[in-house]
């Protein structure tokens, strides 16, 4: 199972259509967020037939501007639930009888001025539900100073009052390999600028849901954004036997030192860990 995102910028031209249908033949996602798209669903549905997918959720461009999309198979059990220009919310699991959690697809405003707006949106959405949840898309804010490269640095109150809502939604930052700088202006002049715009961000529960779960930056070079892509991975923990650990509140127990005095005696003559193991079983 992987999901991809993506701010696509654009796919109205056919150039742009055959580079994601080669990056979903390549990395055979099962679902996929695209972000910016400036096309309407009937567009959309045209690019759901030509990569393949079984469905497809459009919210339409305004203008050339803006555009959501969703497409996925029908190998997973996935339900549209809220969206809006900024957002695609759904509910999905893997398989039947699998587990059920949270995948939302997520646009945060451009504009400095609507950053507050951004991080009440995501802050509106974790209230919504406590269900394992996983946000991926771009979400044009900073984590750290380190997050960018070149020009003046990053406002301060953008990161601090971005750090507070990722906080106060109870998610953290999911470490992805690969290039980390996922989005990049004027690329080869002296005057680049490179930005950690795109990132994974998860709940404690779906990570613990997930503890094996990777994550990469993928290189293409038609838009100025990178797409991420997700594998959400459950590790398989063999049970292992305790260690036995002595409470030195069991001191306090009148019958504590008669029943390790009376285990002690039982197995005299045997090996000392063999002793300390049917000790620890009498107590």
């Amino acid at each position: 199972m992987i999901l991809l995102s993506w701010n696509c910028q654009g796919l109205g031209n056919p150039t742009a259509v055959r580079v994601l249908a080669d990056l979903i033949r390549t990395k055979r996602p099962r679902v996929v967020f695209l972000i910016e798209t400036f096309v309407d669903r009937n567009r959309m549905e045209q690019v759901r037939v030509k990569t393949g997918y079984d469905n497809v959720f459009t919210v339409d461009a305004v203008g050339h501007r803006r555009g959501l999309a969703m497409l996925w198979s029908n190998s997973i059990n996935l339900q549209v639930t809220a969206y809006c220009d900024n957002f695609i919310d759904t509910t999905l699991s893997l398989d039947v009888g699998a587990p059920v959690w949270r995948f939302t697809g997520y646009y945060g405003y451009p504009d400095k001025a609507r950053r507050r707006e951004s991080w009440q949106m995501l802050r509106n959405l974790a209230a919504q539900s406590t269900m394992p949840w996983v946000v991926m898309g771009d979400y044009n804010d900073l984590m750290h100073q380190t997050e960018k490269r070149g020009r003046a640095p990053h406002p301060p109150w953008c990161i601090n009052g971005f750090c507070d809502a990722v906080a106060d939604c109870g998610l953290q930052d999911l470490p992805f390999t690969g290039y980390q700088y996922t989005w990049v202006r004027s690329r080869g002049a002296v005057n680049m600028v490179e930005e950690k715009l795109d990132r994974i961000l998860v709940s404690e529960d779906w990570n613990t849901m997930f503890d094996g779960a990777e994550a990469c930056s993928l290189t293409c070079t038609y838009s100025d954004h990178m797409p991420l892509l997700l594998t959400p991975v459950a590790t398989v923990n063999t049970m292992r036997q305790k260690r036995f650990l002595f409470d030195n509140m069991w001191l306090r127990e009148d019958r504590c030192r008669e029943v390790v005095a009376q285990s002690w005696e039982r197995t005299v003559g045997r090996d000392v860990l063999v002793r300390i193991e049917c000790c620890s079983r009498d107590v």
